[in-house]
C-alpha cells in the first residue's frame, strides 16, 4: 500500500514539473507581422511577412544589404489553403502570434470580407489586438512589400503609424479584429476600416534602397477609411468624412481644424483637446428622429490675422465659428451617407435599436430608413487656451 502512494506522489509531481505541450524552438519558426489578402480570379492571394532574425538581431543591419523581412506569396481556394501551399516556400513553420498588421485588398472588400476572415477569427495562435485596414488604389500585397526608412520592419511602421494617425489626427480608425466582428454582427451600424494608398512609384518602394534617402521616393499614406455594408465595401470616407464619423462615435482623442478670421482675411488653427458625442432619439412622432450634441474644448495654436483674444466677445465669435465649422463638416457627410452610400455606419440605427426596441424591430430595412431620417446636429464649443502669447506675431509688427 505504502509502494502504491509512493508511486502515485511521484507521479503527481512528474506532471507538475512536465515541459510545455505546446512549446515551439525559435529556430524552427518564422514569425509572421503582416499579412495581405488579394483576389485573384475566385481564389485568394495571401501575402505574408516574416522577420528575418540573422538581420533584425545585427546592430549594424541597417548597413547590411540584407532585408530585415522577408515575403512570401501563395494563391488558393480559402487563405488557409494559401498559407498551407506556402510550406514549400518557407524554412520554417509560420508562427502568427505575433501579427501586427492585416491588410485587405480592395477586389476583397468589395466581394465580402467575411469568408478570409473566418480563418483568421477561428485560429488559436492569432492575437486580436493587430488591426486590419483596406488598400486602396493598389494590391494589399504591393502595400505589404513597401519599406520605409524610420522602421525596417514595413508591418511595424504601418502599425505605429496608424496608432499616431488615430491619436493625433483622428481621420482615420485603428480597427481590430474584435472591434470589426463586433461591428459586423451589431445591428444598426456598418463597419468601417481604415484606407492605405501608396505615393509615388510603387516599383521603386519595395526595394531596401526606398529606406536609405532622406526623402523617401515612395510613401504609404492612410486616406480616409472604408465603409461597409454587411460585409462588402459600399463606399469610401475622406479625410472630413473620417473626422465626422470619429466625431460622433467618440473616437476623437486629439484633432486640429481651421476657421476663419471674423474680421480678416487669414484663419485661425484650433487643437481639439476634449470631444464628446450624444445621440438623441425621439420617436413621439411615430418615425425616428436623431439629435447629435457634440461638446468640443478646443486650444488656439495660431493666428494668421489680426485679432485682439483679450475681448470676451471674440472668444464667443469664435466658439460659433468653430460651431458652424463643425456642424457644416458633420451634416456634409451625413447628407452623402443618406443619400448617396445609404448606409448607417454612425450607429443611429444602434440608438434607436437601445432606446426603443420595438419600433426597431418593426423596421424591415434600415438603412432604406436611414435615408429619410431626420437627423440635426448642435456643435457647443469652448475656446479653453490661447498659448503663451495674447497678440499674433503679425499684430506685434508695426506698420
Amino acid at each position: 500500500m505504502r509502494k502504491l502512494l509512493v508511486v502515485i506522489v511521484l507521479l503527481l509531481f512528474a506532471s507538475l514539473i512536465s515541459a510545455c505541450w505546446s512549446r515551439h524552438e525559435l529556430n524552427e519558426l518564422s514569425i509572421v507581422v503582416g499579412l495581405a489578402i488579394d483576389k485573384k480570379g475566385d481564389r485568394y492571394n495571401v501575402t505574408v511577412q516574416i522577420v528575418n532574425p540573422s538581420q533584425v538581431s545585427n546592430k549594424k543591419a541597417g548597413s547590411s544589404s540584407f532585408s530585415p523581412v522577408v515575403s512570401y506569396e501563395a494563391t488558393g481556394v480559402s487563405v488557409p489553403d494559401a498559407l498551407s501551399r506556402m510550406t514549400v516556400k518557407a524554412a520554417r513553420q509560420l508562427y502568427y502570434p505575433h501579427l501586427r498588421i492585416l491588410i485587405i485588398g480592395e477586389d476583397v472588400a468589395r466581394s465580402g470580407i467575411s469568408k478570409p476572415l473566418d480563418f483568421i477569427a477561428r485560429n488559436r495562435e492569432m492575437r486580436t489586438d493587430f488591426f486590419l485596414i483596406v488598400a486602396k488604389g493598389t494590391t494589399a500585397g504591393k502595400i505589404l512589400n513597401m519599406y520605409s526608412p524610420i522602421d525596417p520592419i514595413p508591418a511595424n511602421n504601418l502599425y505605429t503609424k496608424l496608432e499616431t494617425s488615430d491619436r493625433l489626427w483622428a481621420a482615420t480608425g485603428k480597427i481590430t479584429l474584435d472591434k470589426l466582428i463586433q461591428d459586423l454582427s451589431q445591428q444598426g451600424k456598418g463597419p468601417t476600416l481604415t484606407a492605405i494608398e501608396i505615393e509615388g512609384n510603387p516599383s521603386k518602394g519595395d526595394k531596401i534602397t526606398n529606406a536609405e534617402y532622406v526623402d523617401p521616393e515612395v510613401i504609404l499614406k492612410y486616406s480616409g477609411m472604408v465603409a461597409f455594408k454587411l460585409d462588402r465595401m459600399a463606399g469610401w470616407l475622406n479625410e472630413n468624412d473620417s473626422k465626422a464619423l470619429n466625431y460622433i462615435q467618440n473616437s476623437i482623442i486629439k484633432t486640429s481644424g481651421i476657421i476663419a478670421c471674423p474680421e480678416s482675411k487669414g484663419n485661425i488653427s484650433l487643437q481639439i483637446v476634449h470631444s464628446h458625442a450624444n445621440i438623441r432619439v425621439n420617436t413621439k412622432s411615430g418615425a425616428p428622429e436623431f439629435e447629435v450634441i457634440l461638446k468640443t474644448e478646443q486650444d488656439i495654436t495660431d493666428i494668421s490675422c489680426e485679432l485682439d483674444i483679450t475681448q470676451p466677445e471674440t472668444f464667443a465669435k469664435l466658439n460659433k465659428l468653430a460651431d458652424k465649422k463643425l456642424e457644416e463638416i458633420i451634416n456634409r457627410t451625413l447628407h452623402k451617407f443618406q443619400k448617396q452610400v445609404k448606409v448607417d455606419i454612425f450607429g443611429f440605427g444602434s440608438a434607436l435599436h437601445r432606446s426603443d426596441p420595438k419600433m426597431w424591430h418593426g423596421i424591415k430595412d434600415w438603412d432604406k430608413t436611414f435615408e429619410n431620417v431626420k437627423i440635426t446636429v448642435h456643435s457647443h464649443c469652448t475656446i479653453r487656451r490661447i498659448g503663451t502669447t495674447v497678440q499674433s506675431v503679425r499684430s506685434t509688427i508695426k506698420k
